[in-house]
């Protein structure tokens, strides 16, 4: 007979906080606006207010401080919230560890990646995990790697894809895939057509490239064999211009702003059964270039908790991207 491992609790009587409790909070927390919170949690907003009350009651501890017209989460609650959140999370997955050991993948699964995946990679994504995993919700969120590390250490999400190294403390990868950068040039130039590009030729044209605290802007400046090229310095910085979505830097390049570089998955999009809607096929102001061998990548894996209970999602997670590749991107060995 089995038997539980060794661990020790205490019963303590003189406190009865409420999972509904805790997730009144998380909403009120989210929303800001405890009317908001009700409707998003289908009760009304006297009962809701009632259960945060008695919560911070029982846990002897403000969570939110009610200014006049608004609602701010106090400098304790917000430690607190964070806990909640985690809480909250580890008892969500009591029922899909029951569901994964009957074989059934159910439940929600919270995925995030950083803002140069999500656009290429959801789309197609999306479909195939809900054709692999009917009962199982996804719900989806880009970000920059820094936050969504921190969503992750929080349980705000469950996993992330994000670029590798992503070596921190509490957390594992899954290695899936090698992606190829490539140029983009605007129409005529002198780049169009080239297989040979070398990255010290960077620092000679004017870079398009994403702001500052997007991982995908520092990989495509360690192409450049002269980082000086690009440093900061009092007047700004040298021959970069800024754009917040590569698509955005995409039609920067079009009107003949400069060159930028882009991931493979960018060249194709989901729509791109249609020419009109391919990037690749239907531009005729922008064109594409490629660096010589070994062309620069990145390699892009699945991030999660080590704690993280239920690895046949990521499994399942795992295969389903594999298996649907954006054109030009290569497997890791996962050893």
């Amino acid at each position: 007979m089995s038997s539980l491992p060794s661990w020790r609790f205490k019963c303590r009587r003189n406190r009865s906080v409420k999972i509904t409790q805790l997730r009144y909070a998380l909403m009120v927390a989210q929303e800001k606006n405890f009317s908001r919170a009700a409707d998003l949690c289908h009760v009304s907003q006297p009962s809701l207010s009632v259960a945060i009350k008695n919560l911070e009651e029982e846990l002897d501890v403000t969570l939110f401080e009610r200014i006049k017209n608004s609602l701010k989460v106090t400098e304790e609650g917000n430690k607190v919230l964070s806990q909640i959140a985690i809480a909250v999370s580890e008892v969500d997955r009591v029922k899909e560890i029951v569901d994964g050991l009957r074989g059934e993948l159910s439940g929600t699964l919270r995925l995030g990646a950083i803002y140069s995946v999500g656009p290429y990679i959801f789309p197609n994504l999306i479909p195939n995990v809900h054709q692999n995993a009917p009962k199982l919700t996804l719900l989806i969120e880009e970000n920059f790697t820094s936050t969504l590390l921190e969503f992750l250490a929080h349980g705000r999400i469950d996993m992330a894809l994000v670029a590798l190294p992503f070596d921190h403390p509490g957390m594992s990868t899954i290695p899936l895939y090698k992606e190829p950068f490539v140029a983009a040039v605007p129409k005529g130039h002198a780049w169009e057509g080239r297989n040979d590009i070398g990255g010290d030729e960077l620092a000679d044209e004017k870079l398009l490239l994403l702001g500052k605290g997007h991982c995908f802007r520092d990989q495509v400046l360690e192409i450049c064999e002269d980082p000086h090229s690009f440093e900061d310095s009092s007047k700004g910085v040298h021959n970069i211009i800024e754009g917040n979505s590569l698509e955005t830097i995409r039609h920067m390049v079009a009107v003949g702003t400069g060159i930028t570089v882009l991931p493979t998955s960018a060249l194709e999009n989901f729509l791109c059964k249609s020419e009109h809607t391919c990037p690749k096929s239907a531009s005729k102001t922008v064109r594409y270039a490629y660096f010589k061998n070994p062309a620069p990548s990145r390699d892009i894996a699945l991030a999660f908790r080590t704690s993280y209970p239920n690895m046949q999602i990521a499994e399942m997670l795992k295969e389903t991207i594999l298996a649907n590749l954006p054109n030009g991107c290569f497997p890791l060995d996962p050893a």
